[in-house]
Order: C-alpha cells, then structure tokens, then sequence
C-alpha cells in the first residue's frame, strides 16, 4: 500500500503539466476519500475561481503522515490524534487545524443478538470476543484502526486468535470481508453509509460513552508560510463558505449531518 501511494503521487506531479497554476496535493483518509467527501468539497473550493491544480490521494492516516515528511504531500486531512501530535512536534513548521469530525460505529451481520442493544462499547467487543464471533480489523496504521484498538485496550483484551481477521487494506474492503464473513468491524460513519447499498451489515447499537467514538479531523499544512496554496485551502476549509459546502456534502451523500464543523 505504502509503495503504492507514492507510486501514485508521483505519478500525480509528474502528469500535473506546463501551466502557471499552483499545484498541491491533498493525502486524505481513506474513508473521506472513498465515501466521497474530499472530492465534494474540492469541487466546490475549485467553483470559487481558485487558480491551483489539487491532485487527491486517499490513505489511511499513517501513511498520509509519512506523504507529508516525506514532502510528497502538501495538506493532509487525518484523524488519528496521537500520530498528528507526533508530526508536528517533529515538523515546526506545519499548520494544523480541526475541520470536521464524525463518528465511529459498531457494525455486524443483519439481526445480530450477540450484542443486546445499548450495550456499552466496550462491553460489546468484549462480548465478540468471548463469543469468538468474526471480527474484521483493518490493521493498515488508519484512524479507524487506532480506534479498534484502543477498544480493544479499554476491554483489556489482546485479539489473535481466529475469529480476529486482518485486512490490511481499507474501509470499502473491510466492511466487504466482514459482509462476507458476518462478522463484526468498527468503521467511520460516512464510509458505512457510502457502503451500504452493497452490503447486508448494520448497525450495532451501543449505549453511549460519552466521546469515545468521537472522529475528530484535521487539516494539516506540512509547510505552512511556504505553500500558499494548500494554506488557502486550508483557510477556506474552516472558514464559513466551508462549513457552507460541508452541509451541502452532507445533504448530498448522506441525506443527514454526518460530517460536522469543527467551527
């Protein structure tokens, strides 16, 4: 996946051609790339006039991190708090800021009654694993993952056995495989919806803990004074006509508020 990435972002650049607009790139989350989100917004950033090219590359946090030290990035749209914190204590020179967040799901197969509704979170993955019921996990550095496992922490529980499947790859394929499997996952809100109408999975009500399956994102510049463009990107992302074209993202792809300003 990682050679992968930065095949593709070379590629990107090098196909950019001969012309006077600004170029950047943006490396964004998996599950806002796949569902649709990012190119949304993008779009409507691009309605504005703005004079810059803006290729996208979606990866899981991890990765997109590693495209931003490595400068083959220029903004990068992650969730994954700890590893953001890690990267700009180690690049000074970044800018970020929160734009949006969602939330985190418990998803399984249709008419599931291993987990009774309401069930706290923790308390549902512990019931999985005692039960050996399929588990699918990303397991590829996302956000998503962090969260797994931080559930799985919480529970005090280590899955290897299996009944604990690891997928390396995305969202979009991991709820394929736990479909496929009727098995359960934790995913991101708006790429379970963006999948559903090929998938039979639903979701597993828990009772709430009240912030853990907060999604927050953020927006980060990897090289803030530097990049005018990605800075205005940036800049409109949280500024009002943003959060305007966030709504509208909404409406559009979902029907419902699933992305929320973080403004």
């Amino acid at each position: 996946m990682r050679l992968l990435a930065a095949a593709l972002v070379a590629l990107l650049v090098a196909s950019c051609g001969a012309s006077d607009s600004e170029r950047i790139v943006v490396a964004a989350g998996t599950t806002i790339v796949d569902g649709g989100l990012v190119d949304r917004l993008i779009d409507d950033y691009l309605a504005t006039g703005a004079d810059v090219e803006i290729s996208v590359v979606g990866a899981p946090t991890a990765e997109a991190l590693e495209l931003g030290a490595r400068g083959s990035a220029d903004l990068l749209i992650t969730h994954q708090p700890q590893l953001e914190a890690a990267f700009l204590r180690e690049h000074p020179d970044a800018d970020a800021e929160p734009v949006f967040a969602s939330e985190f799901l418990l998803v399984g197969p249709p008419a599931q009654q291993l987990v009774e509704p309401g069930t706290d979170i923790i308390e549902a993955v512990a019931a999985i694993a005692g039960a050996e019921a399929t588990f699918v996990s990303r397991s590829d550095g996302s956000g998503t993952y962090a969260k797994e496992r931080e559930l799985w922490g919480l529970a005090g529980l280590e899955p290897t056995e299996d009944w604990y499947i690891e997928t390396g790859q995305g969202m979009g394929f991991t709820l394929q495989i736990a479909d496929q499997r009727g098995g359960f996952t934790i995913a991101e809100e708006g790429a379970f919806l963006a999948s559903t109408p090929a998938l039979s999975l639903e979701v597993v009500p828990t009772g709430a803990v009240p912030g853990l399956l907060d999604n927050p994102y953020r927006s980060i510049v990897v090289e803030s004074g530097v990049n005018r463009a990605s800075t205005a990107l940036q800049q409109w992302l949280v500024s009002p006509a943003g959060r305007s074209a966030l709504e509208r993202a909404n409406a559009d792809l979902f029907g419902r508020v699933v992305y929320r300003g973080s403004r």
